[in-house]
């Protein structure tokens, strides 16, 4: 294993071309299109901007920072290459940029040299999220926490000075938060004020409404009294709409504990249902098969794959250990491993055309390989079947976790309501209720459009007459030799004012930085005294640690070497090892849908061939029990079913006729009734006076 290993290591890598070309072009295309947009301007195409060195390509990186922060705003040939290097990294460690290999060496000399495969996916990151990483640009500026060593925060006056920091730090954290809450709120200060001023206008009026009436009671008797028990109804009322409300919660939490004891009853019926023909030695085997699967996964898979992960650690870790090795000790090593695999090959087969050649009694011996085979197979059978059950328990567990959130987030929202019946049905005519002041609610909204349309056609119509009006004034101005009089007098005023606004902040910003300045220069002298002697005793001990830091990033290198290689080499063998557990998955799949298929087919064989013997048969009872015969009787019987139903359709039209016909006929006598009753009506009114008695009618004329 460590040979293979090592081997595997040794060998080079092949790149994917294909893939890494597709990548790229369309990493081009991204960055051309964005960089071709405001505020960049660039007028790129393709093949211009796959055709840029390595420091144009930096140039144009460093001006994607510098619209990130404005700091990095400078060109990269006025700087030298490590502070450029050191800025670049330092830029993408505060923005939390990842890179996409783990070789960080191999990352810092592409970004040094300006290589476009490192260069690239930066600008593709960068320009996907330019919004984003401006705030946390903004933010870093003031939450980037100062390195400050141990030996100086030891002292007691930087310790302090250090905590009032980290307290305006986070006092920092907690203002941008609530400023963020306020910006997402939706809430503006032009809406608040109108609100402010709204409910100001509100409360006058409701004072003066007070007032008048105030004015109106001073006179009445019994006035005290009155205001009194209208208050106490007042209070009585409010009461009254608590309980309601109180009564009409206490209804709903008794709808949804019914709801809950009747689901639950189900529930355990269910599980009684289910209960339902087991047995204690059925319980006891379905627990001792538990118990062994359990023995088997806790005895002898979990410390096998135990003792292969420490051998793969040792192996590991001795590949570690080794030096590095030179181009002629890797080749002997290939070419010695490849040796000793033909010798072991020509072995293996010596030995297996010994064992068929050889029919001795010893020789038997020899064939029991076969059952061993057979032996591991059913192990690793086994082995496979431990992990499918352990793969099947986590996606129990997963399943139950998920239902549990599923359950608590319904607890959440609905409380564990279901509607039905009645139910049901009121909460749909509440909806269409719903949907019917949403249609009125849209129709204003509508007219609003329209008003707003009207509005802003008004207001280009003003600012039109507006640009006229200032069009005169000018040619006014120049008229008098007074051109540019009022802009100078607008300028002037703002002038004087920002000038008296900046003077003002200059006092007092001088007094406090005369201040400050006087306060630091006090500390900075006391600090100095201080720290002299400890300085002096750290000049040999920084000596000590930059010849530490020399053989520290030596061995390093040499270990991030090492580990690059064997984590290529790692992914490598997981990647082959997932696509062989695939490979192992789809044929198992595919069997057991033939085996499946196999079944059917040879259940619907067996259902054809009874079939065809009932058919055959000559026993009357036999062919009334084939399908055959069975949907023969069932065809006949919907035929009579038909017929019935035609008779009754046809019964049904005779008598809607009749009954249409007999309809009319009420219709017109309802008809002549109602004409008669108008014209009773009208000679009434006009000319006299109707007397009924019990043999009729008589109109009396005046």
């Amino acid at each position: 294993m460590f040979c293979y290993f090592f081997t595997s290591y040794l060998l080079p890598e092949i790149p994917e071309e294909r893939a890494t070309t597709t990548n790229m072009s369309e990493e081009i295309k991204f960055i051309v299109a964005e960089l071709n947009k405001e505020p960049y301007n660039r007028n790129y195409n393709l093949i211009s901007f796959d055709a840029l060195n390595g420091e144009s390509l930096l140039q144009v990186l460093n001006d994607v920072f510098a619209e990130i922060d404005p700091k990095n705003r400078l060109d990269i040939r006025e700087e030298e290459p490590e502070q450029m290097a050191v800025r670049m990294l330092g830029m993408l460690r505060i923005l939390k940029y990842k890179p996409p290999s783990d070789n960080m060496s191999n990352f810092r000399q592409g970004l040094v040299s300006g290589d476009k495969y490192v260069i690239y996916p930066i600008l593709v990151w960068l320009l996907q999220r330019v919004d984003e990483l401006k705030k946390r640009a903004y933010l870093a500026k003031y939450l980037v926490k100062i390195d400050i060593p141990a030996e100086i925060l030891g002292d007691a006056d930087v310790a302090d000075i250090h905590m009032k920091y980290e307290e305006l730090l986070e006092r920092f954290k907690d203002i941008h938060r609530e400023c963020e809450a306020l910006r997402t709120s939706g809430f503006s200060t032009s809406e608040l004020r109108r609100d402010i001023t709204a409910m100001e206008e509100e409360r006058d009026l409701l004072l003066r409404r007070i007032e008048r009436t105030k004015q109106k009671i001073e006179g009445t008797p019994n006035s005290e009294m009155m205001l009194a028990a209208a208050r106490n109804l007042r209070q009585e009322r409010e009461k009254k709409k608590e309980l309601a409300t109180q009564g009409g919660e206490l209804k709903s939490a008794i709808q949804l504990t019914e709801q809950r004891i009747s689901r639950l009853q189900t529930q355990l019926k269910d599980i009684r249902k289910a209960g339902i023909g087991t047995t204690p030695e059925g319980l006891l085997q379905r627990l001792e098969e538990d118990v062994n699967v359990n023995s088997y996964i806790a005895k002898e898979k979990l410390p096998k794959e135990l003792a292969t992960k420490q051998r793969r650690v040792s192996t590991l870790q001795r590949v570690a250990a080794q030096p590095a090795m030179g181009q002629q000790e890797i080749d002997s090593v290939n070419k010695q491993i490849r040796a000793l695999t033909a010798e072991i090959n020509n072995l293996n087969e010596a030995r297996m055309k010994e064992v068929e050649e050889d029919e001795s009694p010893e020789s038997k011996v020899g064939k029991l390989s076969f059952f061993r085979q057979n032996a591991a197979i059913i192990s690793r059978k086994k082995e496979q079947t431990a992990e499918r059950l352990n793969d099947l328990r986590g996606e129990l567990n997963s399943l139950q976790d998920d239902m549990r959130e599923k359950q608590e987030q319904l607890n959440q929202f609905s409380g564990e309501q279901v509607l039905r019946g009645e139910e049901f049905k009121r909460y749909v005519n509440k909806l269409r209720g719903k949907s019917s002041v949403y249609k009125m609610k849209r129709a204003e909204i509508s007219e609003l459009r329209a008003e707003y349309g009207i509005l802003s056609r008004t207001q280009e119509i003003l600012q039109a007459k507006d640009a006229q009006i200032l069009e005169q004034l000018n040619a006014m101005e120049a008229q008098m030799g007074v051109t540019g009089f009022r802009e100078a007098q607008e300028t002037m005023e703002k002038v004087s004012s920002m000038k008296a606004e900046i003077d003002d902040r200059k006092g007092q910003t001088l007094e406090d930085m005369s201040g400050m300045v006087m306060e630091l220069n006090h500390k900075i002298a006391e600090r100095k005294a201080r720290l002299a002697p400890i300085i002096k005793e750290l000049r040999p001990l920084r000596q000590r640690m930059q010849d530490m830091t020399v053989d520290y990033n030596e061995k390093k290198h040499s270990y991030d070497s090492v580990a690059a290689g064997l984590d290529s080499n790692m992914a490598k063998l997981e990647q082959e090892v997932k696509n062989l557990r695939e490979e192992i998955v789809k044929s198992e799949t595919n069997h057991h849908l033939l085996e499946a298929e196999k079944e059917i087919q040879a259940y619907k064989l067996q259902q054809a061939s009874n079939e065809i013997k009932l058919y055959l048969s000559n026993d009357p009872q036999d062919k009334k029990k084939s399908m055959r015969e069975q949907l023969m009787s069932h065809i006949s019987d919907q035929e009579k079913l038909g017929r019935v139903l035609r008779e009754e359709q046809k019964s049904a039209k005779d008598l809607l006729q009749s009954s249409t016909k007999q309809l009319t006929m009420w219709q017109d006598v309802l008809k002549i009734m109602e004409v008669k009753k108008k014209c009773l009506d009208a000679v009434r009114i006009s000319a006299g006076n109707v007397t009924r008695n019990s043999g009729g009618e008589a109109l009396v004329l005046t």
